[in-house]
């Protein structure tokens, strides 16, 4: 009964190994394959950086874009050798409906006739007048007095700006005062001998004569010296005035009353004035009291800035389509106003730096408001068009380096009519802010695509370049 028991206890234990055995792998296998699976999957991500399907994109193929509009070539419109071959025939470009030109972006405008005017446009500067700039000095050498003027103070023609003292002036005063008291002399004694006629000879009256004469010619040399001086003396005015009063008057004469710090009874009979030539405005005043004055050194600029010169500098292939005569217009830089003159005179030499031609032309400047040495812009007026045909700017393209348009269909707007735009060689003419004018090519109403013409351009140089080649 032992064995049997012990046999069955031995049997039981053999079986129930195996059992434990499955029943632990099946604990640990979907373990062991979750743990694998995460770390394969964490070792993918690694490498992969995370991304999702595979790898090494291989770039796919794209379809071809859809075809905007078709270009269509006509008959030969023209031999004409100086346009590109291909604008010698009909070349439209053809779109499917309007819905489609508008989707383009395409924008249209007629042709209009108005004016215009054909202009070359140059860098310029503001100057004076040469021949309306003066650098005044003294008459004679001396001592500056008194300057009576400062940079920028208005003179008129005559006014006296300063004051010196040269001896030459008083030696002058002299001279003609000697002068006219020996008139007065010899002009007593002819009257003398003419009124004893009978007593003395006529020889002797006409030696009384004669010394009339010669003292006359010379107090008319002593008033032209002091004219030299700026000092103004007519012998006329002093013949019947008594000697001390002829002195008196000459004393201070061509000095202004009122000027500051002179005394009349103190002053100096050697004082001559610096006068301004002409009416305008003091540019400079470089005199100070008390220094040497020389007929050679200026002490004083005056300039009329009522007419002004503008230096234009014109490039050189521009040059030769300019005239004297010329209508300018200028206007200098941060300026709304424009000033208007003529061009007098244009260069026969180009500035070696800049390759530009200078061309000068005169301005009137009444209100002051052009100063020299400003810069601007001008433009000369080689042509005037009243009746031009003209153009936005944007409706002309350069096609194989000739100007082109693009004209639609006069039955476009007809409910079947072609949605077609003609490529049209034109010849362009003058330019302005916004316009060109089309001198052939165009007639007026006709309609021309402007916004977007760029684009009718690259689908005329796309659907040509399989049919000509040509230039």
């Amino acid at each position: 009964m032992t064995d049997s028991t012990t046999h069955a206890t031995g049997a039981g234990t053999s079986a129930a190994a195996p059992t434990g055995l499955v029943s632990w792998l099946r604990r640990t296998v979907p373990f062991v394959l979750v743990a694998t699976g995460l770390i394969g999957v964490a070792f993918w991500g690694h490498r992969t950086d995370w991304t999702f399907g595979t790898t090494q994109q291989t770039e796919q193929p794209r379809s071809a874009p859809a075809e905007l509009a078709r270009v269509r070539v006509g008959a030969l419109l023209s031999a004409r050798h100086d346009i590109p071959t291909a604008l010698r025939r009909e070349v439209t470009i053809e779109f499917d409906s309007a819905d489609a030109v508008d989707a383009a972006g395409i924008a249209i405008a007629p042709a209009w006739p108005g004016g215009i005017a054909e202009v070359v446009e140059a860098p310029g500067e503001v100057g004076f007048d040469p021949a309306l700039v003066a650098r005044v000095g003294p008459r004679a050498a001396g001592t500056v007095w008194r300057v009576t003027k400062t940079a920028g103070d208005p003179v008129a023609a005559g006014e006296v700006m300063a004051l010196v003292d040269a001896g030459d002036a008083g030696r002058a005063k002299a001279e003609f005062q000697q002068a006219l008291v020996h008139v007065r002399l010899h002009e007593q004694t002819l009257a003398g001998r003419r009124a004893a006629a009978k007593a003395v000879s006529a020889q002797s009256v006409r030696e009384a004569e004669a010394a009339v004469a010669e003292a006359e010619t010379k107090l008319l040399a002593a008033a032209q010296a002091l004219a030299n001086l700026d000092i103004t003396a007519k012998p006329a005015d002093y013949r019947d005035l008594p000697v001390e009063t002829v002195v008196e008057r000459m004393r201070l004469l061509g000095v202004p009353a009122g000027t500051p710090g002179l005394d009349p009874k103190a002053a100096t009979a050697n004082l001559i004035p610096v006068r301004a030539p002409f009416a305008g405005v003091v540019l400079s005043a470089d005199a100070v009291a008390g220094e040497a004055a020389e007929p050679g050194r200026s002490l004083l600029v005056v300039a009329d800035p009522r007419r002004v010169w503008v230096t234009l500098h014109v490039r050189a292939g521009d040059a030769g389509r300019v005239a004297v005569g010329q209508t300018v217009r200028f206007r200098t830089d941060g300026s709304v106003d424009e000033f208007g003159g003529k061009v007098e005179w244009i260069g026969r030499t180009a500035d070696a730096a800049t390759r530009t031609v200078p061309v000068r032309a005169a301005l009137p400047n009444d209100t002051g408001r052009l100063r020299a040495g400003t810069l601007g812009q001008g433009q000369i007026v080689l042509r005037r068009e009243s009746k031009a045909i003209l153009v936005p700017h944007d409706a002309v393209q350069t096609f194989r380096g000739h100007p082109v348009a693009f004209v639609r269909h006069p039955d476009y707007l007809k409910p079947n009519g072609p949605k077609t735009f003609r490529a049209r060689p034109v010849r362009i003419g003058a330019k302005d802010a916004e316009n060109t004018e089309i001198v052939a090519g165009l007639k007026a109403d006709e309609v021309v695509a402007t916004k977007g013409s760029g684009l009718l351009l690259a689908e005329l140089t796309r659907g040509i370049d399989g049919f000509d080649t040509g230039h």
